[in-house]
């Protein structure tokens, strides 16, 4: 279902985009993808260095930034008793939409992204992959497997430590995620982990192409782009084939860190 807020809101909303995208102004345009995939709590920092990724060379996309940067712009209510992370239940849906908006300005530009993703419904990474794939991106995965346990276990002490800082007046708090969620989560990813999705995922981080179609598409687009084919050429290549329908789910709520 989708949502409409008032116009006041929806500046702010555009103002948290151009902050966040200026931010990457040092980032180059080198269409290169990465996700990292993991749920809460999982250590996607130790995965992403494990792949040889610096996050640096990136514009990291994620709901928990999002969130972070409409705290420090007091756009989350105030819930007694509570530090503003703790109320981010309340602007969830918000902050996927901020997400989703930044990591389109991204990659019209073609900006170096990377996406923080719990990869909890294929559909919506099918469609983060298609969008990448007609915008001639290179895609890497980081996976930061985690049991559901120790996925907890973490989490409680992110939170924990988000909130001494908070009383010690340094920061928004802690994000509070139960631990019935996060185990929810685990059980999602780990089906996931074996079914035939996982394989996509696996052909990915072995640096292969996106399979639209057949990795076609994308191979004809980098040969044009390394002069290794005419536009003449390209144009009859492309004229010559039916392209499949992109997949209906537009990168969603569960296709940016949600967890």
């Amino acid at each position: 279902m989708g949502m409409i807020w008032l116009p006041d809101r929806h500046k702010h909303q555009g103002r948290i985009v151009a902050a966040l995208y200026e931010r990457s102004a040092a980032v180059l345009c080198d269409r290169q993808a990465v996700f990292a995939v993991g749920i809460r709590g999982a250590d996607k920092q130790r995965a992403l260095a494990r792949a040889g990724i610096s996050p640096s060379r990136y514009l990291t996309v994620s709901v928990d930034l999002t969130l972070a940067e409409m705290a420090r712009r007091s756009l989350i209510p105030v819930t007694r008793g509570l530090s503003p992370l703790e109320g981010a239940d309340l602007v969830h849906a918000e902050a996927q939409h901020i997400a989703k908006r930044l990591a389109a300005r991204a990659i019209a530009d073609g900006r170096n992204l990377l996406l923080d993703v719990t990869m909890a419904s294929q559909p919506s990474v099918q469609s983060w992959l298609v969008n990448l794939g007609l915008a001639m991106y290179a895609v890497e995965v980081a996976l930061a497997p985690v049991s559901g346990e120790d996925a907890v276990r973490r989490a409680d002490a992110e939170h924990r430590h988000g909130q001494e800082k908070y009383l010690n007046g340094e920061g928004p708090g802690g994000r509070y995620v139960p631990a019935e969620a996060i185990l929810a989560a685990a059980s999602v990813a780990a089906s996931i982990a074996a079914s035939d999705w996982a394989t996509i995922l696996q052909h990915l981080t072995g640096q292969q192409e996106i399979a639209f179609p057949r990795g076609e598409l994308l191979s004809l687009a980098r040969a044009y782009r390394d002069g290794r084919l005419t536009l003449a050429s390209l144009s009859q290549r492309v004229r010559s084939r039916r392209l499949p329908p992109v997949p209906p789910a537009r990168p969603g709520a569960d296709g940016i860190r949600a967890g």
